[in-house]
């Protein structure tokens, strides 16, 4: 029995020890500091691709022949200048066809009209066969225009990005695309939950993939009314003025990130977050209520305000230099 008692008594005094190497060598069993005032800046996180705000579809109205083309991708082109020729052969059978679907459009509506055929039918049907007749000569119309032209040009400066057309191929669909690259903006998607946060004005902070140490300040401009999905989610889009691209060489297409400043308070009262906890009664901090010993540490709640990644804004509970603790 008294072999256990020196046993329990070694133990205990070994304990002691260790407890004393613990709070009296230079590391300490918490990190301390104190309530202060810092500014607090809420924002959300969110997708950016980099866009063109004006740029040009090149398209011809014809499924003609071309016959020459200018101008290649990623080739630096002026308003007015020519991108392509179209065959003239090619553009003259197209005239041919839209000529004699005219003249079989104005023919059954002359023959809907003769001997009192015309007051038999249903207003729909009179609608249909004169509906007919001008699509038909508007496509006629439209065909000259293009004859006329005979060549296709620029409708603005800026750089060709796609190039989808070659000699002797058949003009449809996108031949080009032409960016004003001096127009480059930030589009954000937005997350359905977080758009009643945001408003056109609130400043944005990006940084572009390509450029990660970078920071782009802009301006919220628009923010569209539509919805768009993506990956079955919901998002709206936005639309970012940047204020200075700095160097960086921007190009369309460039994927970002970008911080939306929802929310700044400047100069409140504030708690490190990682000296913050929580549970269910709600923010807490550890607190030293006995100054003969350091390491009785206790709760002291407090009323949480706007958050950031770094401090939490204390609206009640704590006062400026209040001594708080973070064990380790």
């Amino acid at each position: 029995m008294k072999k256990a008692i020196v046993i329990i008594l070694g133990i205990s005094f070994l304990g002691g020890i260790i407890f004393y190497v613990q709070s009296h060598n230079n590391k300490p069993i918490y990190d301390e500091t104190v309530v202060r005032r810092e500014s607090v800046t809420s924002k959300i996180n969110v997708d950016a691709e980099i866009a063109p705000a004006v740029y040009a579809d090149i398209s011809s109205e014809l499924p003609v022949l071309v016959k020459d083309v200018f101008v290649e991708k990623n080739d630096r082109v002026t308003k007015g200048q020519k991108l392509l020729t179209l065959d003239q052969k090619s553009v003259q059978a197209q005239i041919n066809n839209a000529k004699l679907s005219v003249e079989r459009a104005e023919l059954t509506e002359k023959k809907a009209r003769r001997h009192n055929n015309w007051k038999l039918l249903k207003p729909e049907d009179k609608k249909s066969i004169k509906k007919a007749t001008e699509q038909a000569r508007q496509k006629l119309n439209e065909v000259y225009a293009q004859a006329s032209r005979g060549n296709i040009v620029s409708p603005i400066d800026g750089v060709v990005i796609e190039q989808n057309i070659k000699i002797g191929e058949v003009a449809q669909g996108i031949l080009m695309r032409i960016i004003n690259t001096e127009s480059l903006e930030v589009n954000l998607l937005i997350p359905e939950v977080d758009i009643s946060k945001v408003n056109k004005g609130d400043k944005v902070i990006i940084t572009l993939d390509a450029y990660p140490n970078k920071k782009i300040f802009g301006t919220i401009n628009s923010i569209d009314i539509s919805s768009t999905k993506k990956q079955n989610n919901t998002y709206f889009q936005a639309k970012v003025i940047v204020h200075d691209w700095q160097d960086i060489q921007v190009l369309d297409g460039m994927n970002a990130e970008a911080d939306i400043i929802i929310q700044q308070k400047k100069n409140v009262l504030v708690v490190p977050r990682d000296f913050a906890k929580k549970d269910g009664q709600g923010y807490f901090v550890y607190v030293n209520n006995d100054i003969a010993q350091k390491t009785k540490l206790e709760k002291k709640y407090f009323k949480d305000g706007l958050k950031d990644d770094n401090f939490i804004e204390i609206l009640s509970g704590l006062k400026l230099n209040d001594q708080i603790f973070k064990l380790k």
